[in-house]
């Protein structure tokens, strides 16, 4: 599992979040939330990224 750490998350083209963190297996989403201070063991790529069908793009 990886925790990844974007400027923006875009969720099926429905729900924008700001500041969020996406936990990934392979490519595959398992959750996603937004954030405040610095998270631990999380990759920071910034930037934004989409969520659609389950799948990460970024």
């Amino acid at each position: 599992m990886r925790r990844l750490a974007f400027h923006e998350v875009v969720c099926d083209e429905a729900q924008v979040l700001h500041h969020a963190i996406v936990e990934v297996c392979g490519n595959q989403v398992l959750t996603s939330y937004t954030f405040t201070g610095e998270p631990a063991m999380t990759e920071w790529i910034g930037g934004k990224a989409f969520i659609r069908n389950g799948k990460l793009e970024y």
